[in-house]
């Protein structure tokens, strides 16, 4: 399992534990704004869909890109210094993106604004593993998750709201969610710390505060698993948060705020599960159960929001991507965390390449959905692109299990023999 830095963490862990939580809100708020107004930006803008698409998949990309540069400056600056750089950077762009009137403007204000988020990929994970002992680890990445999730939660279910209270204007709700990040911004500059090891460096020679190179991480069993687990993943949650609200309204004849509430059970069931399953996780001392199961419950969950007829099976369905795609998550971070040789420093570099690959996903789906939809239809789109959630559930079953209880499981046949 990997080292920690010392066996009683500090109580200012719990500040940055904060931070990390209202950065972890307001970094998806930024992200997923366009979603549940892309009709009326649309028509504002001037655009077809396979253009709102790529103002949301840009992120996407720039984060698949930037991740790795993110693991760059912290090499140089420190993964405190890092995370400031991108998070001003993603406020301040989503700022901007507010009082843009051209798509090729609204487009690079979001490109800016990825690299921020990009940049801020990394550090968090391995702020979690500076700050928290190791059995901390499962239940942080739980509530991380959490927060995560509350962030979509709420872009879907006020972003209507706060667009009809401004006047109808979605410049100004992308300025609004932009303020909130800077917000904490601020309060990262004032408050943010890095801690340095207090312990020998790991075999690899790396303290605490150090970054890995890529070569080293990939090298690690289970993360190129990982990655191809977040790519399929990825591609498959993000083209359905972007395109359901749509979707709704198109085939289902629903209003704005309709199919954005409507779309916001998914993230609010998400919370619950993420909640669960890091609870579940800590308890049992098990990552793998609550890994390519929930998996499974995506797949099954995508499907039945497209095609039941009715609206408690369309609900029932969203529940079960909500639990799905969140389900795992702290057992996700917990895994990676505790492999074989994983440290804070290669955890940055690790962090950052999973994602990357699942951000590449994140990025190409609603692009490609959005181009494709002209063609053959929306409905078409996101069922044909569905079959790449096969990719995580293979993946994710093939990881080994680093739990507590994987050993004693391990034993018990040895034991019975014997």
């Amino acid at each position: 399992m990997a080292s920690t830095i010392e066996s009683k963490p500090p109580r200012y862990r719990w500040v940055i534990e904060g931070l990390i939580l209202a950065m972890l809100i307001v970094q998806v708020m930024t992200w997923l704004a366009p979603a549940p107004i892309l009709g009326p930006m649309i028509k504002g803008v001037g655009i077809t869909m396979g253009q709102a698409g790529l103002i949301i998949s840009v992120i996407a990309l720039c984060i698949a890109i930037f991740s790795f540069a993110g693991t760059f400056v912290a090499t140089r600056l420190g993964t405190l210094r890092a995370l400031l750089i991108g998070i001003w950077l993603m406020g301040i762009a989503e700022v901007v993106s507010g009082y843009t009137t051209s798509f090729s403007a609204l487009l690079l204000g979001r490109v800016v604004e990825g690299v921020g988020y990009g940049i801020i990929i990394g550090p968090p994970a391995a702020l979690v593993m500076q700050w928290f002992a190791a059995n901390e680890w499962p239940w942080m990445n739980m509530v991380n998750a959490v927060c995560a999730y509350i962030g979509i939660t709420v872009v879907f279910a006020i972003t209507p709201h706060v667009y009809t209270a401004l006047g109808s204007s979605w410049g100004k709700v992308l300025t609004c969610y932009g303020f909130a990040a800077i917000g904490v911004s601020i309060l990262w500059t004032l408050l943010g710390r890095e801690r340095q090891s207090a312990t020998p460096p790991a075999a690899g020679g790396h303290s605490g505060a150090a970054t890995a190179s890529l070569s080293e991480v990939i090298r690690i069993r289970g993360v190129p698993l990982m990655a191809i687990a977040l790519f399929g993943g990825m591609w498959v949650f993000q083209l359905y948060t972007a395109f359901l609200p749509q979707y709704f309204r198109v085939e289902r004849g629903l209003d704005l705020a309709a199919a954005s509430n409507l779309t916001a059970v998914l993230p609010f069931s998400a919370m619950f599960a993420a909640a669960a399953g890091g609870i579940g996780t800590a308890v049992i001392g098990l990552r793998r159960p609550f890994l390519w199961p929930s998996a499974i419950l995506t797949l099954i969950g995508c499907a039945g929001a497209i095609l039941f007829p009715s609206m408690n099976g369309i609900l029932v369905s969203l529940v079960l991507v909500g639990i799905g795609a969140s389900g795992g998550l702290a057992a996700t971070g917990t895994l990676m965390m505790e492999l074989p040789e994983m440290t804070p420093a290669r955890m940055g570099t690790a962090f950052s390449f999973v994602w990357a690959a699942g951000y590449g996903g994140a990025f190409i789906s609603p692009f490609l959905g959005g181009a494709l939809v002209p063609v053959i239809g929306l409905r078409m789109v996101m069922l044909i692109f569905l079959s790449f959630q096969v990719l995580p559930i293979i993946a994710l079953y093939l990881l080994p299990e680093t739990g507590p209880a994987a050993k004693s499981l391990s034993l018990m046949p040895a034991e019975q023999t014997g």
